[in-house]
């Protein structure tokens, strides 16, 4: 099977640990000051101020100049090492995408035809017709 992914996984994540806290407030969170974003790519660590050195990075320039673009996603997942009785972490990535683009299926390409505008000739007499039909003739009250 061909894989559809030519480039490696590109992001830029940091682990928040779990609060001990239930939503509506935060469930997880990391000091911003002191966390580190790891890029999947060289592993380096990145402070908060220099993600934009990572996106100028030429690893990182690599996908958006083949259309690749930004997002943002989370999932919570067991740590590998568990400390502090902490059994989940969430990881936050910002990471390259490649948008959507939908493709024609077994070959045929959608075709826009448009709509049928009916004639105002047409009209008046579907108006007519319909009211014949519903001319009763009612008895007088």
């Amino acid at each position: 099977m061909e894989n559809k992914y030519k480039m490696a996984f590109c992001g830029l994540s940091l682990k928040l640990y779990p609060t001990g806290k239930t939503a509506p407030s935060f469930e997880y969170s990391a000091s911003a000051s002191k966390s580190k974003f790891q890029c999947s790519l060289t592993k380096k660590l990145y402070g908060l101020s220099q993600v934009m050195d990572w996106y100028n990075t030429p690893e990182v320039q690599a996908y958006a100049k083949q259309g690749y673009q930004l997002k943002w996603a989370s999932k919570t997942q067991e740590p590998k090492e568990i400390k502090y009785g902490n059994t989940t972490e969430q990881i936050f990535t910002l990471y390259m995408a490649k948008p959507y683009k939908p493709t024609a299926v077994d070959g045929f390409k959608k075709v826009q035809v448009p709509p049928i505008q009916p004639q105002p000739q047409t009209i008046q007499k579907q108006q007519v017709q319909v009211k014949e039909e519903l001319d009763d003739d009612l008895p007088p009250f």
